[in-house]
């Protein structure tokens, strides 16, 4: 390995930056989003909020507004959403359960990223249906 000293002064400046930048997308991405998992939720949005935090949701879902790998989560129930290919749909809990179980079925135009399909049990897909619905 060559020693920072002996590399050129531009590629240390352009190295030194973007590994700190992959370093701190890598921690955001493995730290399970804990930091921005929503507001104080109870019951089954507890239980869902739980999930999206151990299944790594958050490393792409924002839960307050801002823009992510993913669509944010913050007041997708009941609204309208922009598809890939053309058309809306009302994003209702039977779009939520259908997006949760088949990431693919109906992607959100502006988002190219493939959500990883989970393997999860009809409560825990309610359980985050409640959550999400909780984000107000």
């Amino acid at each position: 390995m060559v020693p920072p000293s002996r590399l050129p002064k531009l590629l240390r400046w352009v190295a030194g930056p973007c590994v700190a930048v992959v370093l701190v997308a890598a921690s955001a991405a493995c730290s399970g989003g804990e930091e921005s998992s929503g507001p104080p939720v109870t019951g089954a949005a507890a239980e869902g909020q739980q999930l999206f935090r151990t299944n790594g949701c958050a490393a792409c879902h924002s839960v307050d507004g801002s823009d992510g790998v993913g669509p944010t989560l913050q007041g997708l129930l009941g609204s309208q959403v922009e598809l890939q290919g053309g058309g809306t749909v009302t994003a209702d809990e039977a779009y939520l359960r259908e997006s949760i179980v088949n990431p693919s079925a109906k992607k959100v135009a502006g988002y190219s990223a493939a959500m990883p399909a989970r393997e999860l049990s009809p409560s825990e897909v309610d359980a985050l249906v409640a959550y999400i619905s909780a984000l107000r």
